[in-house]
């Protein structure tokens, strides 16, 4: 499980809570709030957080958070023109808070937050996570949004042992606790890479496909059961991958400790075995090895 939090305006800017925060893999940040008053509310502190996020290598999850009674589509309208300005990419993950009703009844509630989901989706290219707390889904206020990846608040139970309400079967993420002002949560993935490739933007399975990415060298291999993966050198002169899940393929992930440059080289084996050869900027060849198909390069 990889640790993380979620901040809003209330933490303040990173300097108010990145050291209590500690070794965290991830954090999430509020974005967004259209009020039913009509008050389009944008975190001030949103694009420090996310900023400061990038400049640790930590994975980013952008969040609004939702008013049933205010329109499906200006609510994503709104989010999503925030999203592209603060200059979120293809690995960011995004989530509807969904936590009050406006005083509409369950049914009303699912049916605009089914509509947000699906709309979040196909612009975006991303599943969007649902964040909903256990009574909340208990009365039929999250009917149908069980393809969502479930964040859970779920204080009662300990760090990744949540209450899983219905209409889910599994949990994404679970917010814990909430110690020093700041909440507390554990993602359901056994690493960063493995995160990114299920909540980030996927790519086409038929057809062109642009992979994205601007790099300066690729190389490129795959197995015997249909599994691929692509490297190349990015701007920052690092070796990123993406591969072919067998779905879909996932985002553009750094692999390599240390900077590369000219051309790479790939080679796979059985059992999801390979090998990456990189030149790094010294002049020294490095090789790292994969076990998993290209997920994760050691």
């Amino acid at each position: 499980m990889l640790a993380g939090v979620d901040v809003a305006s209330f933490q303040g800017p990173p300097g108010d809570w990145t050291s209590a925060a500690g070794d965290i893999v991830w954090a999430a940040v509020k974005l967004t709030e259209l009020e039913p008053n009509g008050t389009n509310y944008v975190n001030p502190d949103a694009k420090a957080d996310l900023d400061w996020l990038k400049r640790n290598n930590k994975g980013r999850i952008a969040y609004l958070f939702g008013h049933p009674s205010v329109g499906a589509k200006q609510t994503v309208d709104f989010f999503e023109t925030q999203f592209n300005q603060l200059g979120l990419t293809d690995s960011d993950a995004v989530a509807l808070d969904l936590e009050v009703t406006d005083g509409l009844p369950a049914g009303k509630v699912a049916a605009w937050a089914g509509e947000v989901q699906a709309t979040l989706h196909a612009r975006l290219g991303r599943p969007p996570l649902l964040y909903t707390f256990i009574d909340f889904a208990k009365q039929g206020n999250c009917a149908g949004l069980g393809g969502y990846p479930l964040w859970i608040a779920d204080p009662s139970s300990r760090a990744g042992h949540p209450v899983v309400p219905a209409p889910w079967k599994t949990w994404a993420i679970h917010q814990y606790a909430t110690i020093n002002n700041l909440d507390r949560d554990v993602a359901n993935y056994p690493r960063e890479s493995a995160m990114v490739d299920a909540l980030g933007k996927t790519r086409p399975l038929h057809g062109p496909v642009d992979l994205g990415g601007n790099s300066s060298a690729i190389a490129a291999t795959g197995w015997d059961n249909g599994r691929m993966v692509v490297v190349g050198i990015g701007t920052d002169s690092f070796v990123y991958r993406t591969r072919f899940s067998g779905t879909a393929w996932t985002v553009w992930v750094k692999v390599s400790p240390t900077q590369a440059k000219g051309n790479l080289a790939l080679t796979s084996s059985g059992g999801g075995a390979g090998s990456l050869f990189y030149i790094e900027t010294s002049g020294a060849t490095v090789k790292m090895t994969t076990s998993n198909y290209g997920d994760t390069w050691a």
